[in-house]
């Protein structure tokens, strides 16, 4: 995603460590994404990795769309930094930056092409 410098020196951005889930399928999703920074992260759907995500990706997206809950679990790859996402940023960012909502329409559909090729 081309947009991450708006991201660079967010002060909300956290650390994560390999190892470490960051979202749990079936989870809640407390209607946030999230912005990879630094690191890279593992998309595993139905016990299988769906995707790799890293510096300048997005996990996440599907819950500040449909509010539901998350579709496959996210686990740290390696360490890294990410940035939380919420409904009230990510309508700002859509407004304001078009391009941004341009790119999380194309990893979505990415995704979902990615899924039934996958099925």
């Amino acid at each position: 995603m081309a947009s991450i410098d708006v991201f660079r020196n967010d002060p909300k951005a956290r650390p994560f460590s390999a190892g470490d889930v960051l979202l749990e399928d079936g989870a809640a999703s407390h209607e946030e994404m999230y912005v990879v920074l630094a690191g890279e992260v593992e998309v595993v759907a139905h016990g299988k990795t769906a995707e790799i995500v890293g510096p300048g990706g997005i996990f996440g997206e599907m819950a500040l769309v449909d509010g539901g809950p998350r579709s496959a679990a996210v686990i740290a790859k390696t360490d890294g930094k990410i940035v939380p996402i919420d409904q009230k940023r990510f309508m700002y960012l859509i407004a304001n930056t078009p391009f941004f909502a341009i790119e999380v329409m194309r990893t979505m559909a990415s995704r979902l092409r990615h899924m039934n090729q996958v099925l």
